[in-house]
């Protein structure tokens, strides 16, 4: 597994290098998002985009809800877009769905980062 970790503030320029991770979607790529700055229209904004980059998973934790929510409006559905109340809820999914050659992009999570291999 292949991991970034980004600021809530770079996190558009991070899916970006997220899309281009997946090598041509040779690799499943995850998102996994919360503490995003931005009205609730701009985050709604935000997981349309994900979408449009065509990101294999979206995993939001917790108040960052209006991302999950554009994602679905622009076309997500079952498993590709989900929304868990804490981290640990997001990192038992991540536990149970990662493979070796997945590509996962962090933001706001240090926790989850830190599990996931992350180097302070």
């Amino acid at each position: 597994m292949t991991l970034l970790v980004v600021e809530p503030a770079e996190v558009r320029a991070g899916l970006r290098d997220l899309a281009v991770a997946s090598q041509g979607k040779t690799r499943r790529t995850f998102a996994v998002l919360s503490g995003v700055p931005g009205a609730r229209e701009e985050l709604m904004d935000l997981g349309r985009y994900l979408v449009r980059l065509d990101i294999t998973s979206l995993v939001v934790v917790g108040d960052a809800g209006a991302v999950h929510a554009g994602a679905v409006l622009e076309g997500s559905w079952g498993e590709e877009s989900r929304h868990v109340a804490t981290e640990q809820d997001a990192l038992t999914l991540l536990r149970a769905e990662l493979r070796d050659h997945d590509v996962v992009l962090v933001s706001g999570l240090p926790r989850i980062a830190a599990a996931l291999g992350a180097r302070a």
